[in-house]
């Protein structure tokens, strides 16, 4: 795949995890002419940890004298082969993805820090870009440990047109120095140009905003291009946190597809769908399954958190699931609607609210959803949310009841008041997804504790799933599905609401949403999956989890057959 003064690339299969793509890198003999490199880059990754923005180390040696690393396999090349191929095309880097990547980016450098070490050559040449163009930052072999001796004559060389100004001059470095390296990375996504130095510094020409970028994105690059450490932000978090900042006041402006891939596929399939329709009827039924998927969604997200702690669950299932004044009858999940799941996550919402405002003798909400990120959690207990839910559920019933075809006026005004919504959604959920995996668990084996997993991400708009190593701390059923918050060791383990399935047809896996439990069986539906949108299976997780689903008090009175 490559030849340069690292050594040689190339793309290969590792058989023991079901022939998934790695990368194998074969160390020049003589390379840099220190003796061990590879050993103490292999000591670093390891200390670096396993994370979403971080390239995976798979396996490493010496063969015959020479030194190679297994590494995972990233399609989309480097980030600097892309900024070259689009400055062939004289095109510039849209900026949500300049955005995207420097939240990716900033996640990367706040483990690494966390992990206490300082990368010292972050730049274009190190990040390398997924199927889905996210973000890995790599080539650790310039890294050192943030308390050891700094001798710059014995230090590993790094790419100085992104060195720090106290790196060039061969002073003590800290985390600070790695955040101007990545102001300068984000400077060139922005200008298309690395950033001039007069001297030790380097000088920011005020037309940056010329260039595209929103004056808060202008404002965060300034600060990281900071001569004096001093005047950078202090830690990485804090970047991250002000790029947050920053794309919940551009949402409106925010790239529609970039925001799309960072969402979990059951719901990014369906936008995908929307996006790649022209027919205004389509789009509409489009915008229709995703306000339903997304109410559905959040609810399976919430039982799932509230039923890893049974007492809890069962405590609160009359508020649930039982009766009040707007609800004279219990919902019956046997037969789920729009509607219902709007509800029911209403519901949950309203608890996890009382949760998250730290009320005494309540369980930790954050414990439960196993997260370490806040923003997930919020989005779902958000009263905002309900604010395009339940219009959206509305809109449903009405159009449905509503006799005859509508014409291309009324088809343009209903189209119209969707996007309305779905700018909407488009600001709430922001960035929440982007530290979060939907998975489903393969094979792992364990040791010291840990259980190294292979499995496949169903993130982004690709059908073609992506195989992915994390280290968890406990076995998960290859049956389910999870989500992982990135940093955290357990995974939320969903309710089965929504499927991986394989066809009765055709075998392929897709993505199913319970849609109603009949005679026959419990029926799922597809969003994504034309050759076959719907099966009917016998499901014993589903009927175990609809039992769950009533007040203790009705749950008697629950007639026994099925519709």
């Amino acid at each position: 795949m490559g030849d340069n003064e690292v050594g040689l690339d190339y793309q290969g299969e590792q058989r023991w995890m079901l022939f998934n793509p790695c990368l194998a890198r074969i160390r020049r003999l003589g390379w840099r002419s220190r003796a061990g490199t590879g050993k103490r880059e292999v000591e670093i990754l390891c200390q670096a940890g396993n994370h979403a923005s971080i390239v995976t180390l798979h396996d490493s040696g010496v063969f015959e004298g020479t030194e190679y690393l297994v590494l995972e396999f990233l399609p989309g090349g480097t980030l600097r082969d892309y900024l070259d191929k689009l400055r062939r095309r004289n095109r510039g880097v849209p900026v949500a993805e300049v955005m995207q990547f420097g939240r990716q980016l900033a996640r990367a450098v706040s483990q690494v820090h966390q992990r206490g070490l300082i990368h010292r050559d972050i730049a274009p040449a190190n990040v390398w870009l997924d199927e889905r163009h996210v973000a890995h930052l790599g080539d650790f072999d310039s890294a050192i440990l943030t308390a050891a001796p700094q001798d710059p004559q014995t230090m590993p060389p790094t790419t100085e047109a992104y060195a720090s100004p106290e790196q060039i001059a061969g002073g003590r470095l800290d985390e600070r120095s790695d955040l101007y390296s990545l102001g300068a990375v984000l400077y060139e996504l922005v200008t298309g140009q690395q950033p001039q130095r007069d001297g030790r510094a380097a000088i920011i020409p005020p037309v940056l905003a010329g260039h595209g970028a929103p004056p808060a994105l202008d404002a965060i690059i300034r600060r990281l291009l900071a001569e004096r450490p001093d005047d950078r932000p202090a830690s990485a978090d804090e970047v991250l946190a002000a790029l947050k900042s920053a794309v919940r006041s551009q949402a409106h402006e925010e790239g529609f597809l970039p925001w799309v891939e960072s969402l979990p596929f059951p719901l990014a399939s369906i936008l995908w769908a929307y996006h790649a329709e022209v027919d205004s009827r389509a789009k509409i039924d489009y915008l229709l399954k995703f306000f339903e998927a997304l109410a559905q969604f959040a609810a399976a997200v919430q039982l799932s958190a509230y039923r890893s702690d049974r007492e809890f669950f069962d405590a609160h299932r009359a508020a649930w699931f039982g009766t009040d004044p707007g609800n004279p009858g219990p919902a019956d999940f046997r037969i789920a609607s729009f509607g219902i799941w709007v509800n029911l996550s209403r519901r949950l919402a309203k608890t996890g609210r009382r949760l998250l405002s730290g009320e005494a003798g309540t369980p930790d909400c954050y414990e439960l959803f196993a997260a370490h990120d806040r923003d997930l959690v919020e989005l779902f207990t958000s009263k905002k949310l309900f604010e395009v839910l339940i219009p959206a559920s509305g809109y449903r019933n009405v159009w449905a009841g509503h006799g005859g075809v509508p014409g291309q006026a009324e088809q343009d005004r209903r189209l119209s008041a969707l996007q309305d919504l779905l700018g909407q959604s488009r600001g709430l959920i922001g960035a929440a997804f982007e530290t979060w995996i939907l998975l489903k668990p393969g094979s792992f084996t364990y040791a010291d504790g840990i259980f190294n997993l292979t499995c496949t991400s169903l993130m982004g708009t690709r059908s073609t799933f992506r195989k992915q190593q994390l280290e968890v701390g406990q076995p998960l059923d290859s049956g389910r599905l999870y989500l992982l918050n990135t940093g955290s060791m357990r995974a939320l383990e969903l309710v089965p609401l929504i499927r991986v399935i394989a066809g009765l047809k055709t075998g392929e896996d897709a993505v199913y949403f319970y849609n109603r439990r009949t005679r026959e069986g419990v029926r799922w539906v597809s969003y994504h999956f034309a050759a076959e949108p719907e099966l009917t299976l016998n499901d014993h997780d589903v009927d175990e989890l609809l039992a769950d689903l009533s007040a203790p008090d009705d749950c008697a009175d629950r007639p026994d057959d099925t519709r």
